[in-house]
């Protein structure tokens, strides 16, 4: 079965992203960053055994700011720099579309369509944090219908991040659970990050169109993974539960797996020790990448 990566943010720095900005992000990861283009994204999926990854670029321009770096405020990597890339490793990397429906909503529905119809890109992602917006605005009904329309999926950023200047009341994922109930036939990825991991887990199971994209658990070990697996085994959800790794980037110090999918691979070992049920080959099969083949239509 195919392996899909459902997380992965292309960057060139710092003709697109300030380097002010990505100290910033990486600060609490050793500050180590660079450029993330394409063919560094197919060696990154090489490394992990991972077939296909789903690639987005990212708008907050509208939003960024710096005290120190007035000028320095265009984070923006335009979706048709990701299809260039993607276009360079078609078999490998699928596109995500990425707008500022607060900046311009009609302007963000004709990128959708573009960029679905046009260019085979498989989600919209919304970072609402990052763009100073609610997920539950009605100014983003119009996004959320056309999604519905072109059949694609929302992909949610929530929890926490290192950049200043996102707002955290903004990524709390109970503010997903009135769209969820708006739109009940809206495919919405919800990306799991702390400090509300129990709510996206239980906003996933609540909701039968709800994916669940475990990118936080690439920066941990498969202790943590297992009882989040367990949980959403527990609540019928887990043939909805994603493999992202955010760039595999983003590692916690005392990990000892050398690539995400190992910590994935690891977790019946957990099980082992703690004398519980082993998830089986079909199961994380689907975790890593059957479900997400299914949502993004990759094979189809």
């Amino acid at each position: 079965m195919v392996t899909v990566d459902c997380h992965l943010h292309l960057t060139e720095t710092p003709s697109q992203v300030p380097d002010w900005w990505m100290t910033e992000m990486y600060r609490p990861y050793g500050g180590v960053f660079g450029s993330t283009d394409g063919a560094w994204m197919v060696d990154l999926l090489d490394r992990s055994g991972v077939d296909v990854g789903l690639v987005q670029g990212a708008d907050i321009r509208r939003t960024t700011w710096h005290p120190d770096f007035p000028e320095e405020h265009e984070v923006f990597v335009p979706n048709d720099y990701t299809a260039e890339q993607v276009a360079m490793f078609p078999d490998r990397l699928k596109g995500v579309v990425c707008v500022d429906p607060i900046r311009d909503v009609g302007a963000a529905l004709e990128e959708i369509d573009r960029c679905v119809l046009e260019l085979d890109f498989r989600a919209v992602k919304l970072v609402a944090a990052y763009q100073h917006y609610s997920p539950n605005d009605r100014r983003l009904d119009p996004v959320y219908e056309r999604c519905i329309e072109l059949d694609v999926p929302v992909h949610i950023f929530t929890g926490w991040t290192p950049t200043i200047t996102a707002k955290l009341v903004h990524a709390d994922p109970v503010l997903i659970d009135e769209v969820g109930r708006r739109y009940r036939d809206l495919k919405l990825i919800v990306a799991l990050g702390v400090p509300w991991i129990d709510q996206c887990i239980l906003m996933v199971a609540k909701h039968p169109n709800f994916y669940a994209d475990m990118y936080h658990y690439s920066e941990m070990g498969p202790g943590p993974l297992y009882g989040a697996l367990e949980t959403f085994r527990s609540l019928s959800a887990l043939d909805r539960v994603l493999y992202g790794s955010n760039n595999s980037d983003k590692v916690r110090v005392g990990r000892e797996e050398s690539t995400v999918p190992d910590v994935y691979r690891s977790v019946n070992e957990v099980a082992e020790r703690q004398g519980a049920a082993p998830f089986s080959e079909e199961e994380m099969a689907a975790i890593l990448g059957g479900s997400a083949a299914s949502i993004y239509k990759i094979g189809a």
